[in-house]
């Protein structure tokens, strides 16, 4: 996206038959984006900052829907500034079917067990629904170290916690889930995963190691996957 007259172009890239492709540019008013995306039902969703007419204002906090059919961005998407507060660290999720997000309530402690579950009821009329749980126990959460954090629910409608990084060499590799209804949370600790000696030595991982998990909403945890990568 570049923006030369004060607007947001977007190239769509299409992969037609026999590897052909085609591309087609979609423009729309400025914002800078804050957020990955998150794809439901045909339309991505990302956290964005629209300009204000007075720039010495604080941008407003925004939701990019973009109407993946047609091409189009469809509108921007008034938020609550609580929902993006964290900025690129916020992580979007599909909850029962809508676009939500779930906010730590950690101020300045370095974990938290209270959190904020945002979910945007109607996208026409920017409305959103707000719910607090408090979690059995802490999970921790810091800016440049440790976090837990969730990329979505299972089939059960538990959201599922993992941290981002592994805990330590060699070490257990647990994932939380969640029942927003029932109040319980498991902890479920997921074998093979950096958790031995000859693991680390095998790929040659040394320093902080990253971890992406990957809900692929089915009953059984051994679908799920989980991602490593090294950060040095």
């Amino acid at each position: 996206m570049h923006n030369p007259s004060l607007m947001c172009t977007h190239e769509v890239i299409r992969l037609g038959r026999g590897g052909v492709v085609s591309r087609s540019q979609v423009n729309s008013p400025p914002y800078d984006r804050m957020t990955a995306g998150l794809s439901i039902n045909g339309f991505m969703y990302y956290g964005a900052s629209v300009p204000n007419q007075i720039y010495t204002e604080t941008p407003t906090p925004v939701f990019v829907c973009f109407d993946v059919r047609y091409e189009r961005v469809l509108s921007f998407i008034t938020t609550p500034k609580e929902v993006l507060v964290r900025q690129g660290l916020t992580v979007l999720i599909e909850y029962k079917g809508k676009l939500a997000v779930i906010v730590p309530n950690c101020g300045r402690c370095s974990s938290f067990h209270r959190f904020n579950l945002w979910i945007l009821e109607d996208v026409t009329k920017h409305e959103w629904s707000k719910q607090t749980f408090e979690l059995p126990l802490s999970l921790p959460f810091t800016f440049a170290g440790a976090r837990t954090i969730s990329q979505g629910t299972n089939k059960a409608g538990e959201i599922i916690f993992y941290p981002t990084t592994l805990t330590g060499r060699a070490q257990p590799f647990y994932v939380f889930y969640y029942n927003p209804v029932t109040k319980n949370m498991r902890k479920v600790r997921i074998h093979g995963i950096a958790d031995t000696e000859e693991f680390w030595n095998r790929y040659g991982l040394t320093g902080v190691c990253c971890a992406s998990f990957s809900p692929q909403h089915v009953d059984s945890i051994a679908f799920y996957n989980v991602f490593l990568c090294v950060r040095a």
